[in-house]
């Protein structure tokens, strides 16, 4: 689980509801998670898109990157719904 983009969504989406759902993490986790939160939680609503934008876009070229090494499939030459639905894919299979 990428924690950063836990705890910004989190932030974004369900403020309120953030810090107890990190009680569901397992420990090592949860106190990762914490820390980032605590780092994080006073920073304006319009740093934590930016920093989840951020986070998305480098989860995205990794997953490319992966794509082209493992089987030479270069995704940005796809159909955007294809790419999409490889993308979803390959995360999925890779954690």
């Amino acid at each position: 689980m990428n924690l950063p983009v836990f705890c910004y969504l989190g932030l974004l989406r369900f403020p309120e509801q953030l810090e107890p759902s990190l009680a569901l993490l397992p420990e090592e986790q949860r106190a990762e998670a914490a820390n980032i939160l605590a780092s994080v939680k006073d920073r304006p609503r319009a740093e934590l898109l930016q920093r989840w934008s951020r986070l998305r876009e480098d989860e995205c070229a990794a997953l490319r990157q992966n794509a082209h090494r493992q089987f030479g499939i270069r995704l940005d030459e796809m159909a955007p719904p294809v790419k999409e639905w490889c993308l979803s894919w390959w995360a999925d299979q890779n954690g």
